[in-house]
């Protein structure tokens, strides 16, 4: 039998569950393995700014899928929607949705108005968001066993009801898309996130008052470009930022050794991730809440 209602958490009830830590790991593993999998792909939506374009944009699609009155996706509409979030400028809005047009990732809308452009999610997209959105939800099973997944199979058009208040919920978090200095320094450059999942992913939380640095073994910038297809000359950047911001560094000189992590980058991470589990678990039951089944699943329930 299929759950009819998931939990939905917030922020700070997923920090404190132990099972938090796997939920995450669980989800950047899949993650990462995503990026090797689809490297050009993710290479379009590799920065923080970039994403939460993404998941406005795809909102807009199944909004207007939804209720054909709803704005498409177009350069007026998508700005509007970013509204006075701070996440883009008018410019960088535009830009953004030519590179999405350019690379295929929009399509042009059958029947629309000439004069606003109006664009669609293109299949190549929709199935790139179904993947990552059932990331999540796979990952918020492992905490308490709410069988979000199976119901996102079992119901693919919850997608459609649930990425729109996922992304709208994350555009009006500003702790989300200016998130804390530690954290910028990595998600506001191309593939810094993965990078970010790649060295944080396995490692235990740390106690709320612990202040030695977290020994992690081997880490490589020179790898981790190569792994993630940026150049050596970025990484070696990246990394040296967060050397001196005291978030990262290594036993020997040269980024040598064994190499440590902060346990303040660690504290921020979790509660940044939260933040996003919270949005996708809360929009995930408000869709399911608002979104009945088939007549056929309902009696088979």
């Amino acid at each position: 039998m299929l759950p009819s209602a998931p939990c939905a958490y917030t922020v700070d009830t997923l920090v404190r569950m132990h099972g938090f830590r796997d939920c995450l790991a669980s989800a950047a593993h899949d993650l990462l393995e995503t990026h090797l999998a689809l490297p050009r792909e993710v290479h379009y939506v590799a920065d923080l700014q970039r994403w939460m374009l993404s998941q406005i944009t795809i909102a807009l699609h199944f909004e207007h899928r939804h209720d054909p009155a709803a704005p498409p996706i177009s350069p007026a509409n998508l700005v509007r929607a970013i509204g006075d979030s701070g996440i883009a400028s008018r410019n960088t809005a535009h830009t953004f949705l030519m590179e999405m047009r350019r690379y295929r990732f929009v399509t042009p809308l059958a029947r629309a108005d000439g004069r606003q452009r109006a664009v669609e999610a293109s299949e190549m997209s929709e199935g790139l968001i179904r993947r990552y959105f059932d990331i999540h939800l796979r990952a918020l099973d492992r905490l308490d066993d709410g069988g979000r997944a199976a119901l996102s199979r079992a119901r693919p058009e919850l997608l459609h009801a649930a990425q729109p208040r996922f992304a709208r919920m994350l555009a009006a978090r500003r702790d989300w898309h200016k998130p804390p200095a530690s954290i910028a320094k990595f998600v506001s450059s191309d593939s810094g996130s993965s990078i970010l999942h790649d060295l944080i992913a396995d490692v235990p939380p740390p106690a709320e008052d612990a202040a030695a640095p977290i020994w992690v073994g081997t880490v490589s910038p020179k790898v981790l470009s190569s792994r993630y297809r940026i150049s050596r000359t970025h990484a070696a950047r990246l990394f040296a930022q967060a050397r001196e911001a005291g978030l990262i560094g290594w036993a020997r000189p040269s980024n040598r050794g064994a190499c440590w992590i902060a346990p303040q980058l660690v504290r921020d991470y979790l509660r940044w991730q939260a933040i996003k589990f919270a949005c996708a678990s809360e929009a995930f039951a408000e869709a399911c809440a608002s979104t009945a089944p088939a007549p056929a699943e309902a009696e088979a329930g």
